[in-house]
């Protein structure tokens, strides 16, 4: 043991303690301190930042080599990229849009393999990862969810543990997660029993704004939310509907909500306004290290009006040779097609390019973290103007396209 490690003290802080608004919240460096001397804790506005006890810090270095903005990777080429949707017409009900992560998630957990996804907590108050080994706990993963997840330090660990146990691990999130659980977990990301994929991320939004706007909506209907379906597609796939989904008092199920331009928390999303500061420059676009990306393949009924997409079509980027394996594994469930990056990117360019803050995010944010209510901040940011100007171009620009 060192002279350090006996001390129990570094004579020098870590980086990581000195990002400020770069961090992007994944928590892989407190997963893998060795003393605990980080630990993930909600800012003003409930994003997760490390905190630092420097009495047990003894400067290995560790969290910052896992920090996904410190060891920033380079942009790689995708080996293949396709379009695709599950031939089950329940599958694709089920999902956001052309189930492929259903699909892929269903062979992973029939291999004995186990699913890591996003799921809603705390009756919908929170969205955290948790694994799954099961295919009842797998409906828990599907679906959009429009709030930064949590991934526990318990979490990096379980994976770790199934890894070394040589059980096939599926992992899903997020660009910077995907590649803090990578940066993590070292030579086991590259095993054959380690498959990620990232979404296509627009960016993540406030985790203390969606608890008040939760909150808001359960007062409201005078009964609790218990379910949330961002990505309906019962208004369709391409101008889809947020539902909540209430119990009354003699629990029968309420569905509240419509269509998604007409729900103030996500004109907010989709403005940038309630958006974590680091997905103004995120540092893991295109550069995470996952097998696969996965996301709506916006535009796609101008590219091929032959293919019927009136329930969603997935695009699907295999940037390895071990993602494009299991892509082709489960072909045999999929309707597919060739694309291209340029196809993809036309219609996402949150594919490739961070979003831009809205012009008054950070007047948004100090309010919510003065306490503002829903009502008070809907009053003064409607964000149906600057919404409505946004889909109008975004529309022109697929359909010139």
């Amino acid at each position: 043991m060192t002279q350090q490690e006996q001390s129990g003290r570094a004579d020098r802080a870590p980086e990581i303690i000195s990002l400020g608004d770069s961090c992007c919240g994944c928590g892989a460096c407190s997963a893998k301190c060795p003393k605990g001397c980080l630990s993930m804790t909600p800012d003003e506005v409930g994003f997760l930042r490390p905190s630092f006890n420097s009495d047990l810090c003894i400067g290995c270095g560790a969290c910052d080599l896992t920090c996904p903005v410190l060891s920033r990777n380079p942009v790689v080429e995708p080996v293949e990229v396709s379009w695709a949707k599950s031939l089950s017409s329940d599958v694709l009900q089920q999902s956001s849009s052309g189930g492929l992560f259903g699909v892929l998630a269903d062979a992973a957990i029939k291999s004995d393999g186990v699913v890591v996804g996003a799921s809603f907590q705390e009756h919908c108050h929170t969205v955290r990862h948790e694994c799954v080994t099961d295919l009842e706990g797998l409906k828990r993963l599907q679906r959009s969810k429009y709030v930064q997840s949590e991934i526990p330090a318990s979490l990096y660990r379980e994976v770790k543990d199934y890894l070394l146990a040589e059980r096939l691990v599926f992992f899903t999130g997020t660009a910077c997660q995907v590649s803090g659980m990578r940066n993590y977990l070292g030579k086991l990301a590259d095993s054959a029993f380690f498959i990620s994929a990232d979404v296509i991320c627009h960016g993540a939004p406030s985790p203390l704004l969606w608890r008040k706007w939760i909150e808001f909506q359960s007062s409201a209907q005078n009964s609790a939310i218990d379910d949330v379906n961002f990505r309906s597609k019962t208004t369709g796939w391409s101008s889809y509907s947020v539902l909540y989904y209430a119990r009354t008092e003699k629990d029968d199920q309420r569905v509240l909500g419509g269509r998604f331009g007409d729900d103030w928390y996500m004109r907010a999303f989709l403005d940038n306004a309630s958006l974590r500061s680091s997905c103004f420059d995120c540092p893991a676009k295109r550069s995470c290290g996952s097998d696969l990306t996965l996301g709506d393949f916006w535009g796609f009924p101008s590219i091929h009006p032959e293919v019927d997409s009136s329930m969603g079509v997935s695009a699907v980027l295999c940037n390895t040779d071990k993602g494009k394996k299991w892509f082709d594994r489960v072909s045999p469930e999929l309707e597919i097609g060739p694309s291209s990056y340029d196809e993809v990117i036309g219609g996402n360019p949150a594919l490739a390019t961070s979003v831009a803050p809205h012009p008054q995010r950070n007047k948004f944010l100090h309010a919510l973290a003065d306490g503002a209510s829903i009502r008070g901040l809907s009053s003064r940011w409607s964000f149906e103007d600057t919404f409505l100007i946004r889909v109008r171009r975004k529309l022109k620009r697929i359909l010139g396209k």
